[in-house]
């Protein structure tokens, strides 16, 4: 049986850290399993906020279609595993602008594993979330959205944007497609779980992968990625998003905030 591990998010629940563990072992891991992550999903990704906005037979079957022209360009059999980590399969990230932070999520999920249908031997799909508590949830994604530079800046505040994504719960979201999905796998794990995990985010996967200790010991952990700056650092983006700048004056004052907290490297250095 061929065995899928998906990871489709949430957003802003250490889907960085973890897509930077499976980047950074992808030759351990090749040999044991396909590896696909954000960059090779986006026809994939595509299709799925397509339909986020169509929401008929048509953009779903799109899915679909996406998906199984994505499987068919890997070498994959009855034996070989597959992991799949990318965030965006799920749809954009959750604004507030819907009472769920996913309203699709069901049927694009569906539309997905459907695609799985056209191998000739079974195939085991685990869905993987990753989440976590509410209010750190929300005040990531807010951070997030201060920090891109965007055609609109972004200059709502945090207890507004709260009361948005706050009307379905990550918990309820994740309760809501399980239903949609009657008999599918499900694992999930909370990113407050990941500190006592030897390989943090990358855990999961190498749980998936069911290694033996002499092949996990070759594995590297990562630091955490894109994590979401204090609070008072994304009040100064927010501040600054609604002063009437040019956008690339907007970024380089952003820029300069980010430094100053050492956030991002100084221009010509790295971390």
């Amino acid at each position: 049986m061929m065995q899928v591990f998906l990871h489709l998010g949430f957003h802003k629940t250490a889907t960085s850290s973890a897509q930077a563990f499976l980047h950074e072992n992808r030759e351990l891991i090749w040999p044991r399993a396909a590896l696909a992550l954000p960059g090779r999903m986006r026809a994939v990704s595509h299709a799925v906020f397509e339909h986020c906005f169509a929401r008929n037979a048509r953009s779903a079957e799109a899915i679909t279609a996406a998906m199984r022209a994505f499987l068919s360009g890997l070498t994959l059999g009855p034996k070989r595993r597959l992991i799949i980590s990318a965030e965006n399969l799920l749809g954009p990230m959750p604004l507030g602008l819907d009472p769920a932070p996913y309203p699709a999520a069901g049927e694009s999920i569906a539309a997905l594993l459907a695609a799985f249908e056209v191998f000739d031997w079974p195939v085991e799909v685990t869905l993987y979330f990753s989440t976590r508590a509410q209010a750190s949830w929300v005040e990531s994604i807010w951070a997030h959205q201060a920090r891109k530079d965007q055609l609109v800046p972004f200059c709502e505040d945090l207890e507004s944007f709260r009361a948005g994504l706050d009307q379905m719960p990550l918990r309820a979201q994740l309760a809501r497609i399980c239903a949609a999905l009657p008999g599918q796998k499900v694992v999930s794990h909370d990113v407050s779980e990941f500190a006592s995990m030897r390989f943090g985010a990358g855990q999961p996967f190498v749980d998936f992968l069911s290694l033996p200790r002499d092949v996990q010991d070759q594995f590297v952990a990562v630091p955490a990625r894109n994590v979401a700056p204090p609070r008072a650092v994304t009040e100064e983006l927010i501040a600054l998003n609604r002063v009437d700048l040019l956008d690339a004056e907007l970024a380089a004052a952003k820029r300069a905030v980010l430094q100053r907290a050492g956030l991002i490297a100084p221009e010509g250095e790295t971390f």
